[in-house]
């Protein structure tokens, strides 16, 4: 059975605002808690307005803009204790992200939910198709203060292999957390052979939990629009953290990267780990 599991590292992607305070502090106790090196990123997009763009590519003031950042994350850091290292990279957010992580197998990408600055609609627009469908690891968007380790963990289960990888990544990386399995569907649209409560907890027993993770999950089912119901079940039951198993096809990475994708992103207050199936992670 899975041992809990250890990311070599993590990459937090910060513009050093105000917004990208919450999800700095969740780098800090994740790395702490893990002891795994931390890597920070700082993306320069090019502006808007083309009177500046020869300004941002101008060396003198592309180093001076690196000097600032270093200082101030050396000042952020420097009695932390932890392993930290600072990257820059200039150009679209996404694909700085997409490279950055490229170098990094296995790491926890962490981010915030930024929409008017730097990191640019990182929820709600192109971003987050662009790293939903195609990063390798897991992304982990802060939103919350960070009060603790996450504790209380729901994952949606569509019963498809990407809610399956998410639940054993959820089980593994969390080992100490108690996790809700949950499954929200539209009753008046439920297929006849849809699967009932037994195959639900056939669903579970299938993935790959060992036995005491197998017992820190409850099954739980919502009735209704699923977004609504996943977003209601986040607040009744104070969940710290939500975690989606996303595949191209699967109809939670339409609710994701959708028309209704502002509508579950707004409304899931926690923090959100989206855990992409690839090939790869398929087969094994």
């Amino acid at each position: 059975m899975p041992e809990p599991t250890t990311p070599p590292g993590l990459l937090l992607a910060t513009d050093l605002s105000a917004r990208c305070d919450r999800p700095l502090e969740r780098a800090k106790q994740l790395a702490d808690a893990y002891s795994v090196p931390l890597v920070t990123l700082t993306v320069h997009e090019a502006p808007q307005a083309p009177g500046e763009v020869l300004q941002w590519m101008d060396d003198d003031a592309s180093r001076e803009r690196e000097q600032g950042a270093r200082a101030e994350l050396a000042r952020e850091f420097g009695a932390s204790g932890l392993t930290v290292s600072h990257r820059f990279a200039g150009g679209a957010t996404a694909a700085a992200i997409l490279d950055t992580a490229a170098t990094m197998p296995g790491a926890i990408v962490i981010t915030g939910p930024s929409r008017h600055d730097t990191l640019g609609d990182l929820l709600l627009g192109s971003t987050v198709e662009k790293l939903a469908r195609a990063l390798a690891q897991p992304l982990l968007v802060v939103r919350q203060r960070m009060r603790g380790p996450y504790r209380s963990i729901m994952v949606a289960i569509d019963f498809t292999p990407a809610s399956k990888l998410a639940l054993e990544t959820a089980a593994r990386l969390l080992p100490q957390a108690r996790i809700t399995a949950f499954h929200a569907h539209d009753a008046d649209k439920l297929a006849p052979d849809a699967p009932p409560r037994a195959a639900f907890i056939r669903f579970l027993d299938a993935c790959a939990l060992d036995p005491g993770a197998r017992a820190r999950v409850t099954p739980a089912i919502g009735e209704g629009d699923p977004a609504s119901q996943l977003a209601r079940h986040v607040v009744d039951n104070s969940i710290d953290l939500a975690v989606f198993g996303l595949h191209e096809e699967s109809a939670l990475m339409r609710l994701l990267t959708g028309s209704r994708s502002e509508h579950l992103l707004q409304e899931v207050v926690c923090d959100t780990l989206l855990v992409r199936a690839g090939e790869q992670n398929e087969q094994t």
